[in-house]
């Protein structure tokens, strides 16, 4: 079979070819959901370079809102959550990365983005490994690099899931997840770093009064569960201090839109080197 005909028999759900999975989550019990399709609107007139090799995974925690998926010139899984769990973050993050369609991905939260030159940093990057990344902002004052965003992270779905990703135990109450997912990470030996600070992201103004959530922010419940955690991995080792909780609700997939799939480079000499890359790990272990 010729190389032309192979492509041309990729299915429209085929993802072979997708090197970053984008994921964000969303709650709005206000007046409309424009703080996600906004977002999407600004990455519809990214390059195509970047929009064929990223997939976006949008998880709505169950918005009472009702509306209709928009069409985006994107690679797009809408997914819905059906069960209404106060702050289930986790529990949205986890879901997101189960769908992710690469081992690139990267959690972000819906007031901020990526300009383009770190979109396209992030899809030809090398694998973060063991490695898990921050991204610093731009000071709106000063234009300088400052803190990255909290809930924003670059790293390896396989890492994400050897450490049983979120611990949904946080979910039904506000905070703590991502401090305690950070932590946990750092006690497994994940190396916590810094995108080099020409890549950065951006701070997005949402209105918080029609397109948000009105959600009570009360750390009362859920920072008595982090101390315990905390004593817990001191105490007991490493499979200890998580409750491996994970997906304890119901979903439903709303959309699943794929761009036309790129031509692929060829690489005919990549299979026949598998012996190198075996032994090349044998040595580097």
């Amino acid at each position: 079979m010729k190389d032309s005909d192979i492509v041309k028999k990729r299915h429209m759900l085929d993802k072979q070819h997708i090197k970053l999975t984008y994921i964000t989550h969303f709650y709005c019990n206000q007046a409309n959901i424009n703080s996600v399709e906004s977002l999407l609107r600004e990455y519809e007139n990214y390059p195509d370079d970047i929009k064929d090799q990223v997939e976006f995974v949008i998880v709505d925690d169950c918005s009472p809102l009702k509306y209709k998926v928009n069409h985006f010139d994107l690679n797009i899984t809408w997914l819905k959550i059906t069960e209404d769990i106060e702050w289930n973050q986790a529990g949205a993050r986890n879901l997101g990365v189960v769908y992710a369609k690469s081992d690139k991905i990267i959690l972000m939260d819906l007031d901020c983005k990526l300009p383009e030159d770190t979109f396209r940093y992030l899809v030809n990057a090398g694998n973060p490994e063991r490695s898990f990344y921050r991204i610093y902002r731009t000071d709106p004052q000063t234009k300088k690099a400052c803190r990255g965003h909290p809930n924003v992270f670059f790293l390896s779905r396989a890492r994400f899931f050897r450490l049983y990703g979120y611990d949904e135990e946080f979910a039904g109450h506000y905070g703590a997840e991502d401090y305690r997912f950070v932590k946990f990470h750092k006690d497994h030996g994940s190396k916590p770093k810094y995108l080099a600070k020409k890549f950065r992201c951006i701070d997005r103004n949402i209105d918080r009064e029609k397109s948000y959530h009105s959600l009570n922010r009360d750390l009362s419940h859920n920072t008595p569960i982090d101390l315990r955690k905390k004593l817990e991995i001191a105490r007991f080792g490493k499979e200890y201090g998580h409750s491996r909780i994970f997906l304890n609700f119901t979903w439903s997939i709303d959309t699943i839109y794929s761009r036309t799939a790129p031509i692929p480079v060829q690489k005919r000499w990549w299979r026949p080197l598998w012996w190198f890359r075996y032994l090349f790990r044998c040595f580097s272990v």
